[in-house]
């Protein structure tokens, strides 16, 4: 596993704008929540992104919400009147910028997606959603890291293969994902990279 991280290539780290490094406080837990993927995976649903920001303590989490301009534009309520510790970074980072952003966090939670994947291989807590549809479920997409922690309900998923929303992955209680975050909070030390 500490080999693979080398073979990737992201051993070189880009600098943050400071815009964003003026949020980090190593006192916190840096969490990025990445709700969509561009349509290659099902997603989570911005309504269960809503009420887990909600669910985790303002003391304990700064959170980072990542996407393309385009996904930003499709999530208003979600970044309508967000709370101070929480920052939209939609459609404002590089590709480098956001590996850098993830390499810089503590951890990530988003469906299955290529930042995802970047956060496991970095060795960061990546939090992966996925529905137990084949061939859309963990035991093929599931990222590869030291610490890689996956939801996903256990159920035949057959009546969501149309496309458009899938009430499988939607069904992942965001009150689970919350208590296991802040579970992190409690139990490790927070291994924010210095910026």
């Amino acid at each position: 596993m500490e080999k693979l991280y080398s073979l990737t290539g992201m051993e070189q780290k880009f600098e943050l704008p400071y815009w964003v490094k003026e949020h980090f406080n190593k006192e916190k837990f840096h969490l990025i929540l990445h709700p969509r993927s561009k349509g290659s995976s099902r997603e989570w649903g911005i309504s269960n992104f809503e009420k887990l920001i909600q669910l985790l303590p303002t003391e304990r989490f700064t959170i980072y919400i990542t996407g393309t301009k385009q996904e930003g534009e499709s999530m208003p309520g979600l970044l309508k009147d967000l709370p101070d510790h929480v920052i939209d970074l939609s459609g404002k980072l590089s590709l480098e910028e956001l590996i850098s952003l993830i390499q810089t966090c503590d951890g990530m939670v988003a469906c299955s997606t290529g930042p995802l994947h970047i956060c496991a291989v970095s060795g960061k807590h990546a939090i992966g959603l996925y529905p137990p549809m084949r061939p859309l479920h963990p035991g093929r997409w599931k990222p590869i890291g030291p610490e890689v922690k996956i939801f996903s309900i256990d159920k035949n998923c057959n009546d969501c293969r149309n496309g458009g929303n899938c009430p499988c992955i939607e069904n992942i209680r965001p009150n689970e994902v919350a208590e296991y975050l802040i579970g992190l909070t409690e139990e490790t030390k927070i291994q924010t990279i210095n910026i």
